[in-house]
């Protein structure tokens, strides 16, 4: 029976989280079981990632298309051949996560909790489910506020830790020379972009009719999903749509823009803000959004509006083109990697 310090039963291998993996691996012996390794919803550079730590996959294919009963019977096999010190689920939304938690003791199981009090349902039955699922965890790791809020309208009684993140965004060293190489001195930001998935919850179709009056503004829209020919058919000449850009080219988008708009309805972190932050963009994002209180209230690098409204997002951007040189110095003084590494260590400890 191999022993491990840290074992965690998660959904797929996203780049931000195998980062965090790998971090951690260098600090204690882990052992990560991704429930798939592929998803019909992501593309393969979402999901690729250099792994240099221990791993086993437990579905081969697409996520969506496994069969949750053989997935069940796999992973039980996989937890019964193990020792494990501390058992980490990537959530409560999966049969493999409560099959997790129920063999391996209460003292030894924790959570990560991605999900936050704006999109959750907690009526009397959700909750109490939840509850039930909580009654077997000691730990809970919590995003960030939002997700904290979650687990205390559900009276979790265990030890709640914030990580301030979902995992860690990919920094390479010619980034970081574009970083030294590219102070941002514009005073007026003219130049805002959106980084995602085209679906409904993000938010794009009202954000897209306060740039349809304001054609002295430019909107730049990267990424694919469903909704794309609908974004594209109602789309001013100064709304752009790019499409999917693979992760290493990112920089160079972010670094051509001057403020990053996230207008989503329902968005449980937020990884995209990091990295606009970490390249020198100042936010604008709904109160929606799971890192607003974390990495856009409290570092002052941006501005949290309150409802989906054309009006309240143009309040937002007067604000943000009076204070522009507020934000973008804000922005300068917070350090991704310190955040970082402050998340890998609440893990460690």
């Amino acid at each position: 029976m191999e022993h491990y310090e840290l074992v965690f039963v998660t959904h797929l291998p996203a780049f931000y989280k195998i980062n965090l993996y790998n971090e951690l691996a260098k600090k204690k012996k882990i052992l990560v079981l991704f429930i798939s390794d592929a998803s019909a919803i992501r593309n393969k550079d979402f999901t690729s990632a250099n792994i240099n730590f221990k791993y086993k996959i437990i579905n081969a294919g697409s996520f969506e298309k496994r069969n949750v009963v053989t997935s069940c019977l796999k992973l039980a096999n996989v937890l019964f051949s193990l020792s494990i010190d501390k058992l980490v689920v990537g959530g409560w939304d999966l049969p493999e996560f409560w099959l997790s938690i129920f063999l391996h003791r209460r003292a030894g199981n924790a959570v990560v909790v991605e999900s936050t009090i704006y999109e959750s349902k907690i009526g009397l039955l959700k909750k109490k489910i939840k509850q039930i699922f909580l009654s077997r965890i000691s730990i809970a790791y919590c995003s960030g506020t939002p997700h904290h809020e979650l687990i205390k309208a559900l009276d979790f009684k265990g030890d709640v830790h914030l990580t301030k993140g979902v995992g860690i965004i990919n920094i390479t060293d010619s980034d970081c020379e574009k970083m030294c190489t590219k102070p941002r001195s514009i005073k007026t930001p003219t130049n805002f972009l959106y980084v995602g998935r085209l679906a409904q919850e993000k938010g794009l179709f009202f954000a897209i009719e306060y740039f349809k009056e304001h054609p002295e503004l430019n909107f730049t829209i990267v990424g694919d999903g469903p909704l794309r020919e609908q974004l594209a058919k109602i789309s001013p000449h100064n709304v752009t749509l790019v499409g999917s850009v693979k992760n290493k080219d990112l920089a160079d988008i972010y670094q051509s823009h001057d403020v990053f708009l996230l207008p989503s309805h329902s968005e449980p972190w937020g990884l995209v803000v990091e990295e606009a932050i970490y390249f020198g963009l100042p936010i604008i994002c709904s109160s929606y959004v799971g890192c607003n209180i974390e990495l856009v209230e409290n570092p002052c690098t941006g501005i949290i509006y309150s409802d989906s409204s054309i009006s309240s997002l143009s309040n937002a951007i007067d604000e943000m083109t009076k204070k522009y040189s507020f934000f973008l110095n804000n922005v300068a003084n917070f350090s991704v990697g310190e955040k970082d590494l402050a998340q890998v260590n609440i893990y460690l400890s």
